[in-house]
């Protein structure tokens, strides 16, 4: 994994640590799917309601089951999610694509003028060149596909989505290709291929943002390349989920060991019943547990069609960092406009025990209340591989990343920190106001605890002094934390 940049310049480090996220990114869920309808080029989307998810993956998808689960969490939207990404995993061979631009004809009517529709694609290296294309008879923009389709035969196959044209080859892998849109070789009909009907012919660019996306075929890959692509085209998000076919699988054991290197968490439900033996190693928490990992959390539940996790973080994630306990949460259902209940998980003690064991979060009830419980990671809270609170990582996570931010504008802004003591206190106190302002008051610290330390020039090496290298810099501090257990004893008397 490439070094973070800003390291050049500001090297921060806040213990219970690792690629920086804006404080907005820190509520928002990027989700793993293998979709072919999200190519491989993209390999990421943003959507800001569950109907723009319908529309691009299908109403039944299991896209459009998790989105459901995450953005009705709030009926009154007072901390309703306003975006949700998925992100393109290629973990079975995939066809070569040309999403042709995004501004073709819309217009049925002027599709239906065209009898002798024609253009010219390579596939799988073979020039197919379709002519005498009929459109007479179509209604929608889906008929018109359809014609393309037809014609494609075995080569390939053509279908409309979200204001594009798709054409994809029907064999996998390397040798998988497809080519822009272009005009046949000896033209006697109505060209296609470009501006003003299919905007196939001009390939994205700078200048050209709405063109053509061409994604050729390639082998299965493995996650950690998966997620560098991702990350290549959009990382600014703090959290990851998973389709329900990622559960209980070997790959979840990758996602964890590559989230584990980067500054965000990983939550993900697990259907597996071992969660539930004490004793038992083959689950993904147990996993986790043993690698003492600090930034990947299971959920257990008995529904294998539900998503708790997306109900779970569509419900924290949107609210302000240290404002939170991700235990005792209730999950939202069909009362707050999700498409499926979330009932409590009926377990006996020695099943709670079980899960708990190897840090896996419960969806439980007591006493006529149903909430999560406890609010934790896999591991990482101390050697004994207790799993640490998701609050403090996220919470230690914003801290760190909105420090970095506030010292290297200190730098940026100011002509010259001076190697004085003078200087030396400028950054004393801008870090200080960091954190008081992101620490202290956005909940994560506790008020009076917050220390800072720098040495006077007079204790700086001349070696640091040549280099312009202020060094040793330190603070501590409480954090806040919350209660989650209470345990009180009293007595009455007459």
């Amino acid at each position: 994994m490439a070094t973070r940049p800003i390291k050049r310049f500001t090297d921060i480090e806040i213990r219970k640590d690792t690629a920086r996220v804006s404080e907005a990114g820190f509520n928002i869920l990027m989700v793993i799917t293998d979709s072919n309808l999200l190519s491989a080029t993209r390999r990421h989307m943003r959507f800001t309601t569950v109907d723009s998810v319908k529309t691009f993956f299908g109403d039944d998808s299991e896209e459009s089951l998790a989105a459901d689960a995450f953005f009705n969490q709030d009926p009154f939207l007072v901390n309703q999610p306003n975006e949700l990404q998925f992100g393109r995993f290629v973990d079975d061979a995939s066809a070569a694509l040309i999403e042709c631009g995004e501004d073709p004809e819309t217009t049925v009517a002027v599709w239906a003028d065209i009898s002798d529709g024609e253009f010219s694609i390579t596939i799988d290296g073979v020039v197919r060149e379709l002519t005498g294309l009929d459109f007479s008879m179509v209604t929608s923009l889906d008929d018109v596909a359809s014609v393309i389709d037809t014609a494609l035969g075995a080569n390939g196959d053509c279908y409309y989505l979200v204001n594009r044209f798709n054409i994809n080859s029907r064999t996998t892998g390397e040798s998988s290709t497809i080519s822009l849109l272009t005009t046949v070789a000896s033209p006697s009909g109505t060209d296609i291929s470009g501006a003003n009907f299919l905007d196939g012919a001009t390939l994205a660019g700078p200048s050209n943002l709405g063109g053509s996306i061409l994604s050729q075929g390639q082998v299965a890959e493995d996650f950690s390349a998966a997620l560098e692509a991702i990350e290549e085209v959009n990382s600014d998000w703090a959290a990851m989920g998973a389709l329900a076919k990622f559960r209980d699988t070997a790959v979840i054991d990758d996602m964890a060991d590559e989230i584990e290197s980067r500054r965000k968490i990983f939550l993900i439900a697990t259907n597996d019943a071992n969660t539930t033996v004490l004793g038992s190693t083959a689950t993904s928490s147990y996993y986790v547990k043993n690698a003492n990992y600090k930034r990947t959390g299971f959920i257990y539940h008995d529904i294998e069609s539900l998503y708790p996790d997306m109900s779970w973080m569509g419900q924290q994630l949107p609210k302000p960092v240290g404002s939170t306990n991700w235990a005792y949460k209730k999950l939202a259902g069909k009362a707050e406009g999700a498409k499926e209940d979330i009932p409590a998980v009926v377990l006996t003690e020695a099943q709670k025990d079980a899960a708990l064991d190897v840090n896996c979060n419960l969806y439980t009830a007591a006493l006529d209340a149903s909430f999560v419980y406890f609010g934790t990671m896999g591991g990482g809270k101390n050697p004994d591989k207790e799993g640490e609170y998701i609050d403090i990582i996220r919470n230690i996570d914003f801290l760190q990343a909105r420090v970095e931010e506030g010292l290297l504008s200190l730098l940026l802004e100011k002509d010259i920190v001076p190697f004085s003591n003078p200087g030396i206190s400028m950054v004393d106190n801008r870090l200080r106001s960091l954190l008081d302002q992101y620490g202290v008051k956005q909940g994560i610290l506790v008020p009076g605890s917050v220390v800072t330390y720098f040495p006077k020039r007079s204790e700086i090496s001349q070696a640091d002094r040549d280099d312009r290298l202020l060094p040793d810099g330190t603070f501590t501090a409480e954090l806040q934390g919350a209660i989650d257990t209470l345990v009180i004893r009293g007595t009455v008397s007459i």
